[in-house]
């Protein structure tokens, strides 16, 4: 019977979970990530963001990605990207760091109001080529870290944000 009982307890409290994800908007449920505009020369970068944004979101799940009738939409374009050589050590390059220039706009489509907006969002990342314990070892790793750094601003100015 002891058993019973505590199998019952541990189920109850298994099935009482915390979110630590909060939304400040409740009536937010949909969103739309709108064609990303690039500036830059680089021009893969546009699929790279947008992909980045797309599987983000499709992930955290707290916004339902949709094509038609969205509660909000988030605008992006990339208004500089920047690979430069941060250190070397005589003729060898030891480190780089990615910059990309966003402006970002985030707009509750149901209020017609814009909830977060940042014109000048610098998001940078360094990497190596030749240090074993660099945590990016590419251009690309880099890219990634920032998209990914990216969703997390966009985030915890909008929906976080209390």
């Amino acid at each position: 019977m002891k058993s019973i009982k505590l199998l019952l307890f541990v189920l109850l409290i298994a099935g009482c979970s915390y979110s630590v994800y909060t939304t400040g908007y409740p009536h937010l449920k949909t969103i739309k990530v709108l064609p990303i505009e690039n500036q830059t020369s680089s021009y893969d970068l546009r699929d790279i963001v947008f992909n980045s944004l797309v599987d983000s979101y499709e992930s955290d799940g707290r916004l339902k990605l949709v094509g038609l009738s969205p509660d909000c939409q988030i605008e992006c374009s990339i208004l500089d990207y920047s690979n430069k050589i941060v250190t070397y050590s005589g003729s060898s390059i030891d480190e780089y760091e990615v910059r990309i220039l966003f402006d970002m706009i985030f707009t509750d489509l149901k209020k017609n109001q814009v909830l977060w907006q940042n014109s000048s969002l610098m998001v940078s990342e360094r990497y190596s080529l030749s240090d074993e314990n660099s945590q990016f070892r590419s251009e690309e790793e880099a890219q990634e870290e920032i998209t990914s750094k990216l969703f997390d601003a966009i985030m915890k100015s909008t929906l976080e944000e209390w």
